[in-house]
């Protein structure tokens, strides 16, 4: 029973629902890409903020806006108004989970006739459907601004060149010629997931060797899972705050720090910020889009191989959250509150979760990205944030916090 736990990954499943999951994955199995005449590569229309994410068409309606997540087994789409304008059947029940503490998710099979990446299209593929919306990933409706998510039974069929820098997406059907300006680290698949070797040091002598899984999909710089701290006999006794991620299975408070150094084959990563989630002996660790975006990169799905070519004006520096406040973009524009973080800046200040934040230092929230938000809260000083509630502004003065995010040494 626990392999076949381990076998679902970040998208778990339970009683009768892993047979209907394993289904999905098999009839997606068959898929070939169907490249235009002539053509081997194709620029996609991209958008990277937080997380990588492509255009695609469904069925003919182009503008589907789908989400790069190597950390997912099979491909799904949520209930947005553009996905259910679409009409699609409803399949053989799912059910879906992920990081977070709550409860799995219910979900169906669905299929479309066709879907078309730039110069590639794939015939009868069949996804997930979730609505998302209706489950504790979201607190509002209004956050899906997102139509879906590709999956590994897609990603594996390219070459994905990813340049977070240039915000541009390319896929290849040829192997990647490396140049020696690259970092190359070798991956394999297990359980369509991609995973390396890594070795975590914590501080204090403890060096933790550990599986990792590559996720585009995470925003996040590293999350180590807890269990495998404790069961190495080990214990992060570096300086930690209190954060809180969202997955497939809600909300998930857990302690972050920041460990001495990660090293991936010959990639070294010092000062990383790193998300202790407590989970069991299932849950993998990920190296997410934060530590990617430090890096030109390609994912290549032939030669099971990633890519890193550092960007020369660019050196690895973790940012942190000084504010303390976790912000999702809306439809709208605005941002909607998600999470309070204790003993920061925001921390008793008066803001809520759910409060809609409408501009920040004097800039209309429609004019900022996830990223420029991140950007925003890491930034040493004052601040002003006004919400909607009442049309109140806050004086936020945001600080480094001694061995967290101002790490004056290794310890």
């Amino acid at each position: 029973m626990r392999l076949l736990i381990l076998l679902l990954g970040t998208m778990v499943l339970s009683g009768c629902s892993v047979a209907n999951y394993l289904r999905l994955k098999y009839e997606n199995d068959d898929l070939e890409p169907n490249w235009q005449v002539g053509k081997t590569h194709s620029q996609l229309d991209a958008e990277i903020s937080a997380k990588p994410y492509v255009y695609m068409s469904i069925n003919g309606v182009s503008g589907f806006k789908m989400m790069i997540d190597t950390g997912a087994s099979i491909s799904l789409l949520e209930d947005t108004s553009k996905v259910k304008a679409l009409g699609l059947k409803e399949g053989y029940s799912l059910e879906l989970g992920g990081w977070g503490d709550g409860e799995n998710s219910r979900a169906y099979q669905t299929q479309v006739s066709q879907i078309k990446l730039g110069n590639v299209s794939f015939d009868e593929v069949s996804f997930a459907f979730m609505p998302l919306s209706q489950t504790d990933y979201f607190l509002r409706p209004e956050e899906a601004v997102f139509d879906g998510v590709l999956g590994h039974d897609i990603l594996k069929h390219f070459t994905w060149y990813i340049d977070p820098k240039k915000g541009t997406v390319a896929i290849s059907k040829a192997p990647y010629q490396s140049s020696q300006e690259d970092i190359t680290i070798p991956m394999r698949v297990f359980l369509s997931k991609l995973y390396f070797d890594s070795e975590i040091d914590l501080g204090n002598n403890q060096t933790l060797e550990q599986e990792v899984v590559l996720d585009t999909g995470s925003r996040h710089y590293f999350k180590l899972n807890n269990y495998y701290v404790r069961d190495a006999g080990f214990e992060f006794k570096g300086k930690t705050v209190t954060g809180s991620d969202f997955g497939l299975n809600g909300q998930t408070v857990h302690q972050r720090g920041t460990v001495p150094q990660v090293k991936v084959g010959d990639l070294i990563l010092s000062n990383v910020k790193t998300n202790f989630i407590e989970g069991d002996d299932d849950g993998k660790s990920v190296l997410g889009s934060s530590a990617l975006s430090h890096f030109s990169y390609v994912i290549d799905y032939n030669n099971l191989t990633l890519h890193l070519k550092p960007y020369r004006s660019t050196k690895f520096t973790a940012r942190y959250n000084l504010l303390g406040l976790e912000l999702r973009k809306l439809t709208n524009g605005a941002f909607v509150v998600r999470y309070v973080m204790p003993d920061m800046a925001a921390f008793g200040s008066g803001i809520k979760v759910g409060d809609e934040v409408v501009s920040f230092n004097g800039l209309n929230a429609k004019q900022l990205s996830q990223t420029d938000w991140i950007a925003l809260s890491s930034t040493v000083g004052e601040h002003t944030l006004c919400i909607t509630r009442n049309d109140t502004c806050y004086q936020l003065n945001a600080q480094h916090i001694a061995g967290y995010s101002n790490v004056q040494k290794l310890y």
